[in-house]
């Protein structure tokens, strides 16, 4: 039976192509998963969330090869984690048809979609600041023109 060392192991010398540095220097490697019908996970994050989508996608084949071609290892999964274009190179690697089964692999979408939700809600408040402040130009407009008839 592999151990997660086993897996490390195999894995340590793979090298960033942008950096020309192995991913267990750089300290990338987030888990290894070891499941008892020999499908194994690892899971990776890239030096950068805008790391170049091309040498994301060499680094987790380059580990899913590697991986695969270990003794008792019948399925593997590579999950980039961090990366803008995560669930896309996730795809890519381990199939169309995989999905995320925790937060941590689905990508940054949701941070993005709740981060548009504030800048709404602030140009909504910049507008109504806009009216605020079109109402008291148009009072003091109409008290001077009141003060000075009277």
């Amino acid at each position: 039976m592999i151990t997660q060392d086993d897996v490390v192991k195999a894995i340590e010398d793979v090298v960033d192509p942008e950096t020309g540095i192995t991913i267990s220097e750089m300290n990338l490697i987030d888990d290894v998963i070891i499941g008892e019908d020999g499908h194994v996970k690892v899971k990776l994050h890239m030096t950068t969330p805008l790391c170049p989508a091309q040498y994301a996608y060499s680094i987790a084949l380059d580990v899913k090869d590697r991986v695969s071609s270990m003794p008792d290892v019948k399925k593997v999964t590579v999950v980039i984690r961090k990366h803008y274009l995560s669930p896309e190179i996730n795809k890519a690697v381990n199939g169309p048809d995989w999905v995320p089964e925790s937060p941590d692999e689905a990508g940054p979408g949701e941070e993005e979609e709740e981060g548009q939700g504030e800048e709404e809600e602030e140009e909504e408040g910049q507008e109504q600041g806009q009216e605020g402040e079109e109402q008291r130009k148009e009072k003091r407009d109409n008290g001077e023109r009141g003060g000075s008839a009277a």
